[in-house]
């Protein structure tokens, strides 16, 4: 057992908070116990433990300094305390997540919109795909009519001990995507460049393009994702998603198009975290193999790389990985989220909680550094001065956070920070590792995550994360039947298939 225990007194503030305490187990779930005027109150999450130290902590905080940040409102964004998360009763094995939940539907949208369009031509599907309404594992949603983007729900997690998430908030309605922040281009709004770039990307007219090949009735899918090197521990799942919803279709039949049915074929290739070689093997799978569409990459580096081949090769990329927008091809449909279903909505959350310090750590590469460019231009907008963000960068595959935390611990001593922390693959381990080691916890410094979700914590000791938070569009807890099947279903798919 482990006991931690903090004391603090307010006075004049109307509470008198006598204690706060940590206990847990190996045997029974985290509780947070504080003492309020004799009376015990037992606090189920680390946000339940904020909320309650909130008014104290506000009252002290303003008789410490005189004036405040001033924090403008944003009209785009409204949370409400409807949504729902099951208390799954089993968690072991196989999990599903959004990344998860985006792959998988992204095959299934790709196939819908070939029916509909009777045809397998690029530039005919595509058409179709656009406003298509769909059901997917989290609820309906639909593509946007031109941005090549899905309207989805927005919810915000806390960590829990068996490495599912509480859904804390989730905002009202499901949200419009944006490709491009209006905080880094908005011409009405201070500080931006005033201009919405144009898409890129489509067929360019007299220009023939590979076609897919459908021999033996069959039509071939490509699957790119990184089996192996740094980024297997998030892309080897997306690979099994891919698979499941092909079994699906072709267990329905396949996919009818032009009075036929054609099974789907799956074209697997694994470029290992290397990102030249997802160029490489996309060539293939659009050139050799004759795929008529391809689902893939995981980090925006991987997914620049190939989008030229793509554009160039009039070819379909399904990408299902929220990233930092900044990016409209007609050859990509982004199946997850762009900042403002993601990171706006999270740094919103932190505000409404509290937080005025923000320390942005990420990995080195296109996503995290775009992604805190946008984080920067919202916070400044909503009115939190450059000097209370910090921004850090680590490689790839960085194992030692000893002297960053140290950083990170500095920072929040006086209270009200958080970690943003787009870090990404295996590094996030030794991370929250180094994080709870040196004493940090989710209580006096949570970290706000976006790419860490179930599918990571199953190589992660969850315990220490308990009360950390995420931002998805999905999260395996969603309490509704279709999702619940959806999760059974996976895990049963994985099992038969001995997918671990």
């Amino acid at each position: 057992m482990r006991k931690m225990s903090s004391w603090a007194c307010f006075l004049g503030t109307g509470l008198v908070l006598a204690g706060v305490g940590l206990r847990s187990s190996a045997q029974q779930p985290t509780q947070l116990f504080v003492p309020i005027r004799g009376e015990v109150t037992v606090l189920a999450s680390a946000v339940e433990v904020r909320h309650t130290l909130a008014p104290a902590l506000s009252t002290a905080a303003k008789k410490k300094k005189a004036g405040k940040i001033e924090i403008k409102e944003d009209p785009d964004i409204e949370f409400v305390d409807t949504a729902k998360s099951a208390d799954l009763p089993d968690t072991s094995g196989r999990v599903t997540d959004d990344p998860i939940e985006a792959a998988y539907y992204g095959i299934k949208v790709w196939a819908a919109a070939c029916e509909k369009a009777d045809s397998f031509d690029v530039d005919k599907v595509r058409q179709a795909v656009y406003s298509l309404k769909f059901k997917a594992p989290g609820g309906e949603k639909s593509m946007d009519p031109v941005n090549q983007h899905v309207y989805k729900p927005v919810y915000i997690g806390e960590i829990k001990r068996n490495g599912q998430f509480k859904i804390v908030k989730a905002m009202k309605s499901l949200v419009k995507p944006d490709s491009y922040s209006k905080y880094l281009h908005d011409p009405k709004m201070p500080d931006t460049d005033g201009v919405y770039p144009a898409p890129t990307g489509g067929p360019v007219a007299g220009k023939s393009y590979p076609t897919p090949d459908l021999s033996g009735d069959m039509v071939r899918v490509g699957i790119l994702h990184s089996l192996s090197g740094t980024m297997a521990i998030s892309e080897t799942s997306l690979k099994d998603a891919d698979l499941f919803a092909i079994e699906e279709i072709n267990n329905a039949g396949g996919v009818k198009v032009g009075g036929k049915s054609y099974k789907i074929k799956p074209v697997i290739e694994d470029p290992a975290s290397d990102w030249p070689l997802f160029a490489e093997k996309a060539r293939k799978l659009i050139s050799q193999d004759k795929v008529a569409m391809v689902e893939g990459c995981w980090t925006s580096v991987s997914r620049k790389s190939v989008l030229p081949v793509f554009e160039e090769l009039n070819a379909l990329l399904f990408y299902p990985v929220q990233y930092e927008g900044e990016e409209q091809s007609k050859n990509v449909f982004y199946t997850a989220a762009p900042p403002n279903q993601q990171l706006n909505p999270a740094a919103a959350y932190m505000l409404d909680e509290g937080f005025r310090k923000f320390y942005l750590l990420g990995t080195d590469y296109v996503f995290p550094r775009t992604a805190n460019k946008v984080l920067k231009a919202y916070l400044k907008y909503r009115g939190i001065p450059d000097k209370n963000i910090v921004e850090e960068y680590t490689p790839f595959h960085h194992q030692d956070y000893q002297t960053i935390v140290q950083k990170i611990k500095a920072f929040s001593a006086g209270g009200g920070a958080c970690v943003l922390s787009t870090i990404n693959g295996d590094s996030n381990v030794p991370f929250y590792k180094e994080f709870a080691n040196q004493g940090l916890s989710a209580v006096d410094c949570p970290i706000m995550a976006f790419s860490v979700a179930e599918d990571e914590l199953r190589a992660m000791d969850v315990p220490p994360l308990v009360g950390h938070l995420a931002a998805w569009n999905y999260f395996q807890s969603i309490d509704t039947p279709e999702n619940q099947k959806f999760v059974q279903d996976f895990k049963a798919f994985c099992t038969a298939k001995g997918l671990k």
